[in-house]
């Protein structure tokens, strides 16, 4: 049963807000950006944010895509403001089984393009083994298909260490984290130079202790060997992004994998960080729309 709701819990300064829409399935009220083109033919590209982020980690990606194609950005379970998910909810299988209950719900059941960042890139994976049509093409930035190095684990703490996933400690942590640096050297550990306007949203997410609950539970719920070894399901074509100053997604470790798994997929080396769509869009938007024009002429 779908039932519509406002969005009044979005901040009025949220990036895209304009375009914010709400819908509760299945207990889960979703929080997702939406632009629907004029053009029924037109294709249509979904944006899945990593763990950690939200919707607005795409805000300058969204709106130059939106020009021309129908876009849709969502907030994961237990990300952003996206509210009502339970703990067993927060595993990659069940996300995906609830994300593509929303599609269909919104009438674009089998986009034509995902684009997924870090574990977004994972969710396009575990979404496209539900759909009934795969997407032509899946595009990773920075994908989550190896591990953090533990050093950035132990630097960190449990905001990002799957150890630490309960209520409590969240609660703790809503209320400690606006007293310390941490998201700063949280943010600054991605090698990624994001401006203090680009910081904001993420020291606003990561004071609400359901974003710090989602985060670290769907962390510690990700089962990535099992993930890839059904990748070769998937009859999409593969675009991955791997930029050379990620910490959290090591080149050096990401590329063995990619070869492995995605012998096919073609892979754009890039100066930038783990968050290189945000500090670089322009560059992520030529690379997305190279890939579009590339669909369009097979």
């Amino acid at each position: 049963m779908m039932s519509m709701s406002d969005i009044s819990r979005i901040p009025s300064h949220w990036p895209n807000r304009q375009y914010s829409q709400s819908v509760k399935l299945s207990g889960i009220l979703w929080h997702f950006q939406l632009s629907k083109h004029p053009d029924a033919n037109t294709k249509s590209i979904l944006l899945i944010h990593g763990s950690g982020a939200s919707a607005h980690s795409w805000e300058n990606i969204f709106i130059s895509l939106a020009k021309n194609y129908t876009v849709i950005a969502i907030d994961l379970p237990g990300h952003g403001f996206t509210l009502g998910a339970q703990k067993a909810q927060l595993h990659i299988d069940e996300i995906s089984k609830h994300l593509n209950e929303l599609l269909e719900a919104i009438d674009t059941p089998s986009p034509d393009i995902i684009i997924g960042h870090s574990a977004g890139a994972n969710c396009a994976l575990a979404l496209s083994l539900r759909l009934k049509k795969c997407p032509d093409t899946i595009i990773g930035f920075n994908p989550s298909f190896v591990s953090p190095p533990r050093s950035l684990l132990l630097l960190l703490g449990p905001i990002v260490n799957p150890l630490f996933t309960s209520s409590l400690m969240s609660s703790l942590l809503a209320i400690s984290i606006p007293k310390t640096n941490l998201i700063n050297t949280l943010l600054d550990s991605t090698n990624s130079l994001l401006n203090q306007e680009q910081r904001k949203p993420y020291q606003y997410l990561f004071h609400q202790e359901r974003h710090i609950y989602g985060t670290m539970n769907f962390m510690a719920a990700s089962n990535i060997p099992q993930l890839l070894a059904k990748s070769a399901q998937i009859n999409s074509k593969f675009i991955f992004v791997a930029a050379n100053q990620d910490q959290w997604v090591s080149k050096i470790n990401l590329m063995p994998v990619l070869h492995q798994y995605f012998p096919q997929a073609t892979i754009h080396s890039e100066q930038g960080g783990h968050l290189f769509h945000e500090v670089n869009p322009e560059k992520s938007i030529e690379i997305i729309q190279q890939t579009i024009e590339n669909i369009s002429q097979t």
